[in-house]
């Protein structure tokens, strides 16, 4: 066991001998081998180098013989400019968003048509109808006199006043919020992409294909292709840019497109707003002043209804203490160059004075002071407001009749009755100071005509009436005169008869500034003549029917000619007969406003002017 184990040993000592032996020897055959190739790759190196040499020495010579340049070479410098402009025209295209202007001028919106001031301080006349008389309160104030509008200013303002005075409006931009103007696309064009060329001085490309070419010039050849890098870049970069600012130079063209659309839009409605606005200031002109400037037109023309259509609208622009409803009207006679204002005032019974400062009654003799000047006043200020209006110079003379509507006490029944009465020459009132004036004394002293009574209308009859004309009246005839004395009335012809009674009243009234009409010829019209007396105390409008009776006149007819009173407004009624009245006929006028004159006393009155007749009942 122990020799296996020591031959083992041996073995193993012998075989590790053996392996060192071997590899010795490889590494020598290595070793040899090694040294074989260094020896070999020496050579080759040398080899390489020596040719490597000449071929420089041929190239240099070749360079040397034929030098070349560089042509094409981009200019970056070109290149950044024209980045940088249309980098700016980007940032300013894609921020340039103008808005509409914040603030446009429409003042013109607060423009309306001061229609109050041609608004009448009180109602046309022709607006106006009857009204039934009611109590009024009245201050110490209302007896202060005023004067109205002047029509030389309000013809002035009506003719001028439909100008509206607003241009229209202008749609722009305030200083302070105009936008900077549209930013201008870069005028500037690619530039040429021509390729960066390496030639030789007769202007031949080198050929990079040829060895000795691309040897003898490899460094600028090399240079040549980063340049062409270059230059492909900065064209790619350029036309990146380019189409980016077409890209914005659209986008702001959409927006101001869309924004020239709104401003259209915007600016349209502003005026179309505005010529509304103008539109309606316009028709609100021509509702308030056409009317004015209508009798301005027919005034200046100078006709009889013009004078009086100028005076009542006048009469419209003055302030007055009666209600607006009470009717009153114009009157206007361009022969004799008189003007006659007919107003309806409250019946004193009805008028009621105040306290300025309270409801409270005041005391009496201030009360009575007011109602003493409160008539006087309203005609003072009418005739004064007439004669400062009168432009053209058409009236000489002005008369104003003031009149009253209450209930009758005896019937109950409405009546009319004119209360005051003031007829002046144009030059005697218009010297007036109707602010310092008082009512009472300047009315008394133009002559004015006024019964002041707190307790019942005492009626006037004006001394000028231009409203006498009714279509019932006729030209008078005298007969008198042409009749034999001792001529039976009785016989005479009914016609002929109310001829007679109207001239025989006629010179009955002639001291008393009265005129006598007589109507025309009617078998039943109630009224066979007129008498207008204008005697304060006992004066009126008088009705008279005249009966050339055989018969004796029954209370039938008494009742008849009250009832014609009553319906014509009047003061007094006068029956006239060539016959005689019953009893009963006596008494039912009695306390009534009626006179009866029977034949005896007929042929007394006829005997007073210097007539001798008779009445003989004919069989």
């Amino acid at each position: 066991m122990n020799y296996l184990i020591l031959a083992g040993a041996v073995l193993l000592v012998v075989g590790y001998g053996a392996f060192l032996v071997v590899q010795g020897l490889f590494r020598g055959l290595g070793a040899a081998s090694k040294a074989v190739s260094d020896q070999r790759e020496a050579l080759a190196s040398k080899r390489a180098e020596r040719v490597a040499t000449q071929e420089y020495e041929r190239g240099q010579s070749y360079r040397a013989e034929n030098p070349v340049r560089v042509v094409g070479i981009p200019n970056p410098d070109a290149f950044r400019r024209a980045f940088a402009l249309l980098d700016d025209y980007v940032a300013a295209a894609s921020a340039y968003r103008p808005a509409l202007p914040s603030t446009v001028d429409t003042r013109f919106r607060g423009y309306h048509f001061p229609a109050h001031m041609f608004e009448l301080v009180r109602p046309h006349p022709a607006s106006l109808s009857d009204t039934e008389p009611r109590k009024v309160t009245v201050t110490s104030a209302d007896v202060l006199m005023g004067s109205g509008a002047d029509m030389t200013n309000v013809y002035g303002r009506a003719a001028a006043a439909c100008d509206f005075p607003c241009d229209p409006p202008a749609f722009r931009y305030a200083d302070a919020e105009a936008p900077a103007p549209k930013p201008d696309f870069p005028n500037i064009t690619a530039p040429p992409d021509t390729p960066v060329r390496l030639v030789f001085s007769n202007g031949m490309d080198v050929d990079t294909e040829d060895p000795l070419q691309a040897k003898a010039y490899e460094a600028e050849i090399h240079r040549v292709t980063l340049l062409n890098s270059q230059a492909r870049q900065l064209h790619t970069t350029f036309h990146a840019k380019y189409a980016a600012a077409l890209e914005a130079r659209d986008l702001m063209e959409i927006y101001l497109a869309d924004l020239s659309l709104k401003w259209r839009d915007a600016e349209t409605a502003v005026l179309r707003d505005y010529e509304q606005t103008k539109e309606t200031y316009e028709k609100d002109c021509q509702r308030a002043t056409q009317p004015i400037r209508a009798v301005h037109h027919r005034f200046r023309q100078r006709g009889s209804d013009g004078v009086r259509s100028h005076f009542e609208l006048a009469l419209c622009n003055i302030t007055l203490p009666v209600p607006d409803d009470y009717p009153w009207e114009v009157l206007y006679d361009q022969q004799d160059r008189v003007l006659q204002v007919n107003q309806c005032v409250p019946s004193l019974p009805d008028v009621s004075v105040v306290r300025q400062d309270s409801k409270r009654a005041p005391a009496k003799r201030d009360a009575e002071a007011v109602l003493r000047r409160y008539v006087p006043a309203i005609a003072l200020q009418i005739a004064h407001h007439v004669a400062r209006n009168d432009l053209q110079d058409d009236v000489d003379r002005i008369a104003v009749n003031c009149w009253s509507r209450f209930f009758d006490p005896a019937s109950g029944r409405l009546k009319d009755a004119f209360v005051a009465a003031l007829a002046v020459r144009k030059p005697d009132i218009i010297e007036f100071n109707l602010q310092r004036a008082d009512a009472l004394e300047a009315f008394r002293a133009l002559k004015g005509a006024y019964v002041y009574n707190v307790a019942e209308v005492v009626p006037i009859e004006p001394a000028i009436r231009l409203d006498k004309e009714d279509e019932r009246f006729v030209a008078g005839r005298d007969v008198l005169d042409g009749m034999a004395q001792g001529q039976n009335l009785a016989a005479m012809d009914w016609q002929d008869f109310e001829h007679l009674i109207r001239e025989l009243l006629a010179k009955e009234y002639a001291d008393k500034n009265a005129e006598v009409k007589i109507t025309r010829a009617s078998r039943d019209r109630g009224v066979d003549a007129v008498i207008f007396n204008s005697d304060p105390l006992h004066g009126g409008k008088f009705v008279v029917q005249a009966k050339r009776y055989s018969n004796t006149v029954d209370v039938a007819a008494v009742r008849e000619l009250y009832g014609t009173v009553l319906n014509e407004g009047a003061n007094r009624g006068i029956l006239v007969t060539t016959s005689h009245f019953g009893r009963d006929a006596h008494e039912w006028a009695a306390n009534k406003p009626l006179t009866l004159i029977d034949g005896p006393n007929l042929l007394a009155l006829l005997g007073k002017h210097g007539y001798n007749f008779r009445i003989a009942p004919q069989s």
